[in-house]
């Protein structure tokens, strides 16, 4: 399954400069938070993780191993959703391309019209989370719409 992603949209919360734990034992993150400027990546996203779920279950279900393990294995949450946003996050710092390569601040980020690369991954307990490689500028759709 093909799990490259390529989404534009509006930055609502960025660490993409300095890494970011919510708890002190927390691995330390990269993360970014996008209102996408299509919807229907929401719709997409949701579709495209059923499909790796169920991918993943099968490979698993061949695996002698997981099926003795099955019951010990925590169920976590996925992390890709985040009320109206979509969460990306890395343990790798991502490249920045255009404007961005010069950013001294996090919050320089906020309400910026971006576009992301990135994958959906599913990690070895099944839950989804979605990676990000490259942060760049975008043109907005609307730019000389006025003129």
């Amino acid at each position: 399954m093909n799990t490259l992603l390529r989404i534009q949209g509006y930055v609502t919360d960025a660490h993409v400069l300095e890494p970011y734990a919510k708890h002190s034992y927390d691995i330390k993150r990269y993360e970014l938070y996008l209102l996408p400027s299509d919807y229907t990546h929401f719709y997409d996203l949701e579709n495209r993780i059923i499909e790796l779920k169920r991918e993943h279950e099968r490979q698993q279900l061949l695996d002698a191993e997981y099926c003795l393990s099955h019951d010990k294995r925590p169920i976590l949450k996925d992390r890709v959703f985040a009320g109206t946003s979509l969460k990306f996050e890395s343990l790798h710092s991502p490249r920045l391309e255009g404007a961005f390569s010069s950013l001294a601040n996090d919050n320089e980020l906020i309400g910026a019209y971006v576009q992301i690369v990135g994958h959906l991954q599913i990690q070895e307990l099944g839950n989804c989370f979605l990676s990000f490689h490259i942060l760049e500028p975008a043109v907005h759709p609307a730019d000389g719409w006025d003129n």
